[in-house]
């Protein structure tokens, strides 16, 4: 397994697995039939994030991407010490440290990134094993979002708000 960070020539497997995760999981704000960019819009997505300095890691087995985390940096000058990311995971490969993985090379990069203090992140309140991995690397809940979302069967759930200040 590789972790790296994506450029352009990344956009159909980074779309590719995109289309598998959405798929798999109801741990995700998107579901698979609302995703539907083309490779020029990931292409130009990809283009927009790197000279933004945001980051996009990509896990990888066998050169197909599996996993990723992107990171962007809130662009407004009274909220430019902090941004949010995410995490997608293939079903498969979950439950075998790739999301500790990819957390540790992220907290890295963030601690070391000029005038970034604090990383946030959104998550349901039903997926504790992201919930579990995020408090085993200092994150704390910061607010909840009540029955911010509406589940496939009708029910619904809290969206948890996390953060964690990296100096």
């Amino acid at each position: 397994m590789q972790i790296r960070s994506a450029d352009k020539s990344d956009a159909e497997a980074i779309l590719a697995h995109c289309r598998k995760a959405f798929g798999e999981t109801d741990f995700l704000m998107t579901e698979a039939d609302e995703f539907n960019l083309t490779i020029e819009e990931e292409e130009a997505w990809l283009e927009q994030s790197i000279r933004t300095g945001d980051l996009i890691l990509l896990a990888e087995v066998d050169n197909e991407v599996i996993g990723m985390l992107n990171f962007r940096r809130s662009k407004s000058k009274k909220v430019n010490h902090l941004g949010y990311f995410g995490i997608t995971i293939q079903k498969k490969h979950c439950n075998q440290g790739l999301g500790s993985k990819m957390m540790e090379q992220f907290l890295k990069w963030a601690q070391e990134e000029p005038g970034l203090e604090k990383v946030c992140l959104e998550v349901f309140s039903y997926n504790q094993r992201a919930i579990h991995l995020y408090k085993r690397f200092g994150f704390q809940e910061e607010g909840r979002k009540i029955k911010h979302i509406k589940r496939s069967d009708g029910s619904y759930a809290d969206e948890l708000m996390m953060y964690k200040f990296v100096k």
